[in-house]
């Protein structure tokens, strides 16, 4: 399949065109700076853009299959990215009818917060209070787009190694004083596996570890 990844330098984003690649998929990158996307390949190619520039998301959406979209801000810093090129992202997938959106959001966001344990609760309501809510603003325009979507929620990322065990519901039970980690590279698998499988359409899903 023909697959664009934007967030493409960010860890999960990472992993999402190096393990697609590895399946065989044809992968566009859309990056800021190309210099930062170190993976080589002959269906890779890696385009300059931004996604707060319209007119750089037209050539990189063109002619795909899927996009998954992997943008995340950092804590402290304002970043309209998330929310903003969201937006364009959609519009422009409209326009050229590329129908499939798989988004990367974080725990925390819409039903999850109630998931949440009590400490988490508190740092999610103040030290991210900023990239939750740019993730929110995310999150609306993904459900009112009329695409084909799925958003994934993971709790505590990790860089560690895929393991291929998770658990993947719209609610799920976690431990009253901890949070529960998962890698990057099983969020990665979780969408890769989601490129034409229905069985999530239209739904926002914790993905979170197989244990705690």
């Amino acid at each position: 399949m023909q697959l664009l990844v934007i967030g493409a330098t960010g860890g999960t984003g990472r992993q999402a065109v190096s393990q697609a690649l590895n399946r065989g998929h044809y992968v566009t990158a859309l990056v800021r700076d190309p210099g930062k996307l170190t993976i080589q390949h002959d269906n890779l190619t890696v385009l300059e853009g931004d996604v707060l520039k319209p007119e750089t998301l037209l050539p990189a959406v063109r002619r795909q299959d899927v996009v998954i979209c992997s943008l995340g801000g950092k804590p402290g810093q304002p970043d309209r990215s998330v929310a903003d090129g969201t937006k364009n992202l959609i519009a422009v997938m409209q326009q050229l009818d590329i129908r499939r959106l798989l988004v990367v959001s974080s725990f925390g966001v819409g039903t999850s917060y109630v998931d949440a344990p009590l400490f988490s609760k508190l740092f999610l309501k103040t030290f991210l209070s900023g990239p939750i809510a740019e993730k929110e603003v995310q999150e609306q325009a993904v459900r009112e787009s009329g695409l084909d979507w799925i958003v994934a929620r993971p709790t505590r990322l990790t860089d560690d190694a895929a393991t291929g065990q998770y658990r993947v519901a719209e609610h799920v039970k976690l431990p009253a004083f901890s949070m529960p980690r998962i890698s990057r590279a099983d969020v990665a698998t979780f969408l890769l596996d989601q490129l034409t499988n229905d069985r999530y359409l239209g739904r926002a899903l914790t993905i979170t570890g197989a244990k705690g």
